[in-house]
C-alpha cells in the first residue's frame, strides 16, 4: 500500500504513526584509524593517522603512499582523505594517506629562532628514513612511491626534506611553505646541496596565494628563481600563485595530486585494449611501479565491445580483468556476459557465482543469474 493511499484512507492520526528516526552510532564516513609510533630518534610516541583505500581489503595490488604532516588538524586530514577517494582510479592513482600529527604545532618543524638550530627537522628527516617508512612498508601492501605533504612550517619541512634527502621521497608538495628562515641555508643547498647532484627524477610543487603574507611571497618568488637558476635536468619543479586564496589555499591539493598525474586519465580515447594497456605501461615506467588500468575503465571498454556485439574483442578484454584484476567481482561479471551471449549458459552461471562469492550483494550479478536459471 502506497503512503498516498494510507493518506487517503485517513491510517495516519498522530505523531507516533510515523516510523522513528534511529540514531545510529556508525560515522556517515569513515576516515580511518588513528594509531601511534613509538619512535627511538624523536624519543617520543608520534600519533598517525592512517587512510587506506576503499579498495584495499579487497584486493591484492600495491599502492603509493602520501605522508601528510600535521595531521592533528583533523579537518584538513579529512579533505586529503576524501580528495584522495574521490579522484582515485579516475585522476590518479588509489593511495595510501599516512598522516603524522605534530601536537606541538608545526613550529617544531622549522629552526630554532634563536640559534637557527635545525636538529629537529633533521631528526624528523631521520625518523622518516629509518623509522615510520619501513614500518609503513612493512605492515602495508605499498609501492615503492611516496609522496611528502606540507602546508605552511610544515610546507618549510617539505621543502627542507627535498634539499637534504631529494631521494627519501618521490614527490613533494609544499603549500605557503614558510620559506622565509634560513635564507642563506636553504641557498647554499640548491647550490651545493645532494639536489644538485640529482639524476632520479624527483618532483617538487609549490602553490601559494597573491594575498599570502609579504614574506612568504617574497621567499617563493627568491626560492624559485634560485632553484631554477641551478636544478638539475632530472628534477621538475612547478610553482603557481592562487588568487586571493589566502595561507595555505583549500584548493592547493586538488592541484596537487593533479600536477603529480597529469596524464593518468589521458586526453585521447582508449578505446583498444592495446591502447589502453600501451598508456598504463608509459605510466608504469614513468613512476617506477606497476600502474594498472583502474577496472571500471577496463569495464567499460568492455562493455563497449559487448554493445557493439563484437564478442571476440569483449573475451579478450575480461580475460585481461580477470588477469590483472583476479579478485574483482567485475571482472567475473564481464566474462560472465561474454560466456552468456557465447551460448555457454553453464560458464556464464559459474562467472556469475563467483561474482557472488566475492560479493554476495552484488545485485546485477544476481539479476543475471537468475535470469539464466529461469530458463528452460
Amino acid at each position: 500500500m502506497s503512503l498516498n493511499t494510507i493518506f487517503a484512507q485517513g491510517n495516519i492520526e498522530h505523531d507516533s504513526d510515523f516510523p522513528s528516526i534511529i540514531e545510529r552510532n556508525e560515522p556517515a564516513v569513515t576516515l580511518g584509524k588513528i594509531s601511534s609510533f613509538q619512535s627511538k630518534v624523536l624519543h617520543k610516541t608520534i600519533p598517525i593517522s592512517i587512510h587506506l583505500p576503499a579498495s584495499y581489503d579487497s584486493s591484492k595490488k600495491t599502492y603509493p603512499v602520501l605522508y601528510m604532516m600535521g595531521s592533528e588538524y583533523r579537518a584538513r586530514f579529512a579533505m586529503l582523505a576524501s580528495t584522495l577517494d574521490y579522484m582515485g582510479e579516475t585522476q590518479i592513482p588509489e593511495m595510501i594517506l599516512i598522516g603524522i600529527d605534530l601536537p606541538e604545532g608545526n613550529r617544531i618543524l622549522l629552526p630554532t629562532r634563536e640559534s637557527k638550530d635545525t636538529k629537529i627537522p633533521d631528526s624528523y628527516i631521520n625518523f622518516f628514513e629509518t623509522e615510520l617508512m619501513p614500518h609503513v612498508n612493512t605492515k602495508y601492501r605499498t609501492a615503492q612511491y611516496n609522496v611528502l605533504f606540507g602546508a605552511s612550517n610544515s610546507g618549510f619541512f617539505s621543502v627542507y626534506t627535498l634539499l637534504n634527502k631529494p631521494l627519501l621521497f618521490n614527490g613533494y608538495f609544499a603549500s605557503s611553505p614558510s620559506l622565509s628562515h634560513i635564507p642563506s641555508v636553504i641557498e647554499q643547498k640548491i647550490k651545493s646541496g645532494p639536489l644538485k647532484t640529482l639524476t632520479k627524477n624527483r618532483f617538487l610543487h609549490i602553490i601559494y596565494s597573491d594575498d599570502d603574507s609579504d614574506r612568504t611571497t617574497e621567499s617563493i618568488s627568491k626560492f624559485s628563481h634560485i632553484l631554477k637558476e641551478h636544478k638539475p635536468k632530472s628534477f621538475t619543479y612547478k610553482v603557481d600563485e592562487f588568487v586571493n586564496q589566502g595561507h595555505v589555499p583549500a584548493m592547493d591539493f586538488t592541484k596537487f595530486l593533479i600536477g603529480l598525474y597529469p596524464d593518468f586519465n589521458p586526453y585521447e580515447n582508449l578505446d583498444t585494449l592495446d591502447k589502453l594497456t600501451q598508456h598504463f605501461d608509459r605510466l608504469s615506467d614513468r613512476y617506477g611501479h606497476k600502474i594498472n588500468p583502474p577496472i571500471s575503465t577496463i569495464m567499460n571498454l568492455g562493455a563497449d565491445a559487448i554493445r557493439n556485439k563484437n564478442v571476440v574483442v569483449a573475451e579478450k578484454i575480461f580475460q585481461y580483468s580477470l588477469q590483472v584484476y583476479p579478485e574483482g567481482k567485475e571482472s567475473y561479471l564481464g566474462m560472465g556476459v561474454v560466456r552468456r551471449d557465447q551460448g555457454q549458459l553453464e560458464k556464464a552461471k559459474t562467472m556469475f557465482k563467483k561474482a557472488l562469492t566475492i560479493d554476495p550483494d552484488y545485485l546485477l550479478a544476481e539479476r543475471l543469474l537468475q535470469r539464466l536459471e529461469n530458463k528452460k
